[in-house]
C-alpha cells in the first residue's frame, strides 16, 4: 500500500475576504444602489414630415414611440395638404431635434442635433450644397424634452 503524505498549502484555507468584511462590503455596496442614479429618461421622440411640391409640412414631438411620432407628423402634414397619403417623413428624433430646410427651386435637406438652432443650421447647410441660386431657408425646426 502507498503511504499518503500530506503537505502544508502556503495558502491558508480561507482565501477569500473574511465573511464579516465581505458582508460589510456589499451592504455598503447595497445601501447607495439607488441613491444616486439618475432615473432612465423615456424615449420622445419626434418626427417631420414634408409633401414635395410645395414643401407643405408636419411635426410632432414627445411621444412615446417613433411610429407614433411618425403617424402623427404625416397626419398633421395631410391636413396642411389636404389629401391623405401625400406626405412623407424626411426625419425623426429622440430626445433631440429636427429640421427641414428649403430652397427657392426644390431643394431640401433635413438634420437632427442637440439643438433647434443646430439642426437648422445643418439642414440649411446640406440644403445649400444642391446649388440653389438663394440661401436655403429653415422651413420647420422642432425638439423632444431630453
Amino acid at each position: 500500500m502507498a503511504e499518503t503524505r500530506w503537505t502544508r498549502s502556503p495558502l491558508p484555507f480561507r482565501t477569500g475576504p473574511r465573511p464579516t468584511l465581505l458582508a460589510l462590503a456589499v451592504s455598503i455596496g447595497l445601501a447607495g444602489v439607488g441613491a444616486d442614479a439618475a432615473p432612465a429618461s423615456a424615449p420622445s421622440w419626434g418626427a417631420i414630415a414634408t409633401q414635395a411640391p410645395d414643401q407643405r409640412y408636419g411635426y410632432a414631438f414627445d411621444h412615446a414611440t417613433r411610429e407614433a411620432a411618425e403617424r402623427a407628423a404625416r397626419t398633421q402634414c395631410e391636413r396642411a395638404v389636404g389629401r391623405a397619403g401625400s406626405c412623407e417623413v424626411r426625419t425623426f428624433f429622440d430626445r433631440s431635434c429636427g429640421a427641414v430646410a428649403k430652397g427657392n427651386h426644390g431643394e431640401w435637406a433635413t438634420a437632427t442635433a442637440a439643438t433647434s438652432a443646430a439642426a437648422g443650421r445643418e439642414a440649411a447647410a446640406q440644403c445649400d450644397r444642391f446649388l440653389p441660386t438663394e440661401p436655403c431657408k429653415v422651413v420647420v425646426s422642432v425638439c423632444s424634452q431630453r
